[in-house]
């Protein structure tokens, strides 16, 4: 069984970069790794002018691309993040990026005093981390790459050792 830990806040507030940084040490410690990032708004992942992008156009419901290293699989309607994580191959580590009323330990990102006041009741809050100056001293302040190494080593000692 997969540890699930997600990675939220608000744009611009360093969720993505904080990801990164997980999955390079989590890779580094020979753990295999998945990344769920939810997406707000409509994402292409498929390209005009290519051939499963004409696939599409012309009212295919599922296009399926595979390689001898990749594949992907494109559905036209929405999946909850359950039967997501359910689909995934087995993993050591899922990574979720957004989902913020998901119920798993979260690492919540802030910009200001705004996004502490919005988020601080979220469900599952672990720790409140900002790559940002002048927030509170309750607030983690991971500016520096060496600190956030230093949360997702944490955070990895915590959760998988």
């Amino acid at each position: 069984m997969a540890i699930i830990l997600q990675i939220t806040g608000f744009k611009k507030s360093g969720k993505t970069t904080l990801t990164n940084c997980f999955v390079q040490q989590l890779k580094a410690q020979d753990y295999t790794v998945a990344v769920i990032k939810h997406d707000a708004h409509a994402f292409t992942i498929d390209q005009p002018g290519t051939d499963s992008h004409s696939f599409r156009e012309s009212g295919a419901d599922i296009v399926a691309l595979s390689s001898s290293s990749q594949h992907a699989i494109m559905v036209d309607q929405g999946i909850t993040l359950q039967n997501m994580i359910a689909q995934l191959p087995p993993t050591d580590v899922i990574l979720i990026e957004g989902y913020k009323e998901a119920p798993f330990p979260k690492i919540v990102m802030v910009r200001d005093g705004e996004d502490i006041t919005t988020l601080e009741s979220l469900p599952g809050i672990h720790t409140m981390a900002t790559l940002r100056d002048n927030l509170p001293a309750n607030i983690l302040k991971i500016s520096t790459q060496a600190a956030q190494v230093a949360l997702c080593q944490m955070i990895i000692e915590e959760f998988l050792q």
